[in-house]
């Protein structure tokens, strides 16, 4: 094949593969959740309590910068919530057709012996 070939068929990969804009959506919408593991100490003491946290959710979905603003019993439950709700996953806000990051959102995780 001739250089001008190359050229020219990699200029029509690229073109194709331009995303189409995805269209507007003003708030991040969940998919998927995780349910947190109930910590062993916890479950065998029967303490129940909650996790209240802050997050963002990045332009691929997922939870970023997720900070803990209150738990009670204070450390039981932070790192199970953690976890579980890192692996929560989310449709994007979209703005002028592209994925954007969603900030200040906030959940409550309750931890209860049922």
């Amino acid at each position: 094949m001739t250089h001008a070939t190359l050229v020219f068929i990699s200029l029509i990969l690229i073109s194709s593969c331009s995303s189409t804009p995805l269209p507007d959506r003003s708030n991040a919408s969940l998919l998927e959740t995780e349910n947190p593991t109930y910590p062993i100490h916890a479950a065998r003491n029967k303490i129940g309590g909650f996790v209240k946290m802050s997050f963002d959710i990045s332009e691929s979905g997922e939870p970023i910068n997720i900070k803990v603003l209150k738990s009670a019993p204070e450390r039981i439950f932070v790192k199970a919530a953690i976890k579980a709700l890192s692996n929560w996953k989310y449709t994007p806000k979209v703005e002028n057709g592209k994925a954007v990051v969603q900030q200040d959102l906030t959940v409550r995780l309750d931890f209860k012996m049922e």
